[in-house]
């Protein structure tokens, strides 16, 4: 039996029986917090094993992806009997106003009362279901039941943020028009074939619908599976075969997207582009020939040049296997903005060239007779890129369609972009330029670009000409800030990332407290807001291109 009888006549419970009553509760704590009995903050590392010096330690009976969807799910209940109690208080506040007054009884408050506490309900209603509906639209498979720990559910979940980050980064024809070639759809069906790419694109899906939406238990889920296949990453790494692998690349790739949104550091994007560059050498152009890596180098090339010039260094870019092998007889030819980054892939290494010089020259250690043939050189090699870029410009650029660039009357009040004002060189007003147009994305691209590297190879450096006046330098910048608002306007998906180079030079370029510093300014700003991308909003800082200054790629030491 399972319960005796005390001298007093009082059943006494078994231990069966005591146990079998107990309620199966679940535990949310950590299983090292519950089993010592004190408090846990439910987080990981929890504050508790952070204090007893054992972060790593800490571990739960349930995954962090299930403790997001036990927090969503009380969240949600909670905003649905907050709306049906203000639902309620409407509709009693709405048939006091038709109730008559009875005898006795104080008199009721004004019409104008009853409509203002009225309205004070409904705002608070409109607030409460907007709220529900941020959260709902946040989570598109949560119905009725708002049941979502299933696995099944979660699979479903991340299978549309996967949906949303392939189309926000390879959106279809608008893609090709302008320039991206990059199969994003065909890289996310690979992950099938290797697990390592197939958290990689999970954690990057999670982050790109946890900052979108702004909900922070999908972010925390993001984060986790980011370490997680951050350290997969690291072990691969090592491996002679996997190293070199489509798989890999992809993955920093998308890790790359990922520091775009969390911005670890200041320097997390420019580390995972030099990583991909160190990669990329690792592969040779051979493997880049066809298919997915083909169109994996085609599609990043402006990227990894763009971080060759941060880093100030030359690559192998610039060798002649790189800019003809991925475009073989057969292949897709370049196309305008490939035969500019031609030219512009020599520049970091003139980059260095001026940085080797500057350091001779604070030595102090070399003679006049060493140091001149060096200068000489710089000059000459500036020259010479400064006037491949123009023939670029001849040559390509105006020759590239017949509506080419062309000038246009920007509207004041005709939409929310900011307005850029610069000052005229004749009369030193501010005055307000006409805004460019182009025939399509990739002109305005290749143009911004073109503005850009002039600028970069212009720069100001201790003992070498500018190839061109600071007028000229002053107009390129203009140039770029007047292009903007068509390629932003018009740009589809997570494509606007192409700009964020450009616009660093552009506010680089501008001195402190002028108008056309502070437009760039507030374009970083409407940019992130409106595309919902934090590294506008931190003003692409990773992508100054420093004076002397090497940016160091993480894990250096495994990828060499």
């Amino acid at each position: 039996m399972d319960e005796t009888t005390s001298n007093s006549g009082e059943p006494i419970l078994s231990p069966m029986a005591s146990k079998a009553r107990r309620k199966n509760r679940p535990t949310y704590s950590c299983l090292n917090c519950h089993k010592r009995k004190v408090k846990c903050d439910r987080v990981k590392p929890c504050g508790a094993c952070c204090l007893r010096g054992d972060p790593s330690g800490c571990e739960y009976s349930f995954t962090g992806q299930d403790r997001q969807y036990i927090e969503q799910n009380a969240l949600i209940d909670h905003l649905w009997r907050s709306c049906e109690n203000l639902k309620k208080q409407l509709t009693e506040a709405r048939a006091m106003i038709n109730q008559p007054t009875n005898r006795g009884q104080t008199a009721p408050s004004s019409p104008r009362r009853k409509k203002r506490d009225i309205a004070s309900i409904q705002d608070e209603q409109s607030r409460s279901a907007d709220k529900l509906s941020s959260v709902v639209h946040s989570s598109p498979l949560i119905k009725e039941n708002h049941v979502l720990a299933t696995p099944a559910s979660a699979n479903k979940l991340v299978d549309i943020f996967l949906e949303r980050l392939v189309e926000d980064f390879s959106p279809g024809s608008a893609a090709a028009r302008s320039g991206s070639v990059m199969g994003w759809r065909t890289a996310a069906e690979m992950r099938v074939f290797s697990p390592l790419l197939g958290r990689a694109f999970t954690a990057a899906a999670l982050t790109l619908a946890g900052y979108r939406e702004g909900n922070r238990s999908i972010q925390v889920a993001a984060q986790a599976r980011y370490v997680r296949t951050l350290r997969s990453l690291q072990e691969a790494l090592y491996h002679p075969t996997e190293s070199r692998s489509t798989a890999v690349l992809i993955v920093v790739v998308l890790f790359t997207i990922i520091e775009a949104f969390k911005q670890s550091s200041e320097q997390s994007i420019i580390q995972h582009q030099l990583g991909g560059l160190q990669l990329l050498r690792l592969r040779t152009p051979y493997r880049h020939r066809y298919g997915i890596e083909r169109s994996l180098f085609v599609d990043l090339r402006l990227y990894w040049i763009t971080a060759a010039l941060v880093q100030r260094k030359p690559t192998f870019l610039a060798s002649e296997e790189w800019l003809t092998v991925p475009w073989h007889g057969d292949a897709t030819p370049k196309n305008i903005l490939h035969r500019l980054l031609d030219v512009v892939v020599y520049i970091p290494g003139y980059l260095s060239k001026i940085d080797e010089f500057s350091a001779f020259l604070n030595e102090g250690t070399r003679s006049p007779t060493e140091l001149l043939p060096l200068q000489s050189s710089i000059w000459e090699t500036a020259q010479e890129l400064d006037s491949r870029l123009q023939q670029w410009e001849s040559e390509d650029a105006n020759k590239y369609s017949v509506q080419g660039m062309q000038e246009k009357v920007d509207i004041e009040g005709e939409d929310e972009f900011p307005v850029f004002q610069c000052q005229d060189i004749q009369t030193m007003e501010i005055i307000r330029p006409a805004v460019f147009a182009f025939p399509d994305l990739l002109l305005a691209m290749s143009m911004c670009f073109y503005w850009a590297t002039r600028l970069i190879l212009s720069a100001a450096d201790p003992g070498i000409v500018s190839t061109i006046s600071l007028e000229e330098r002053y107009q390129l910048a203009c140039n770029i800030c007047r292009s903007v608002k068509y390629y932003v306007l018009n740009v589809p998906g997570c494509l606007v990332s192409r700009l964020m180079f450009v616009l660093r030079v552009a506010f680089d370029t501008f001195a402190d407290g002028t108008v056309e510093k502070a437009f760039v300014t507030e374009l970083f700003t409407y940019i992130g807001v409106r595309f919902r991308f934090p590294v506008f909003l931190n003003q692409c800082s990773s992508l100054l291109v420093r004076d002397g200054e090497e940016v160091k790629p993480e894990n250096d030491d495994l990828i060499h």
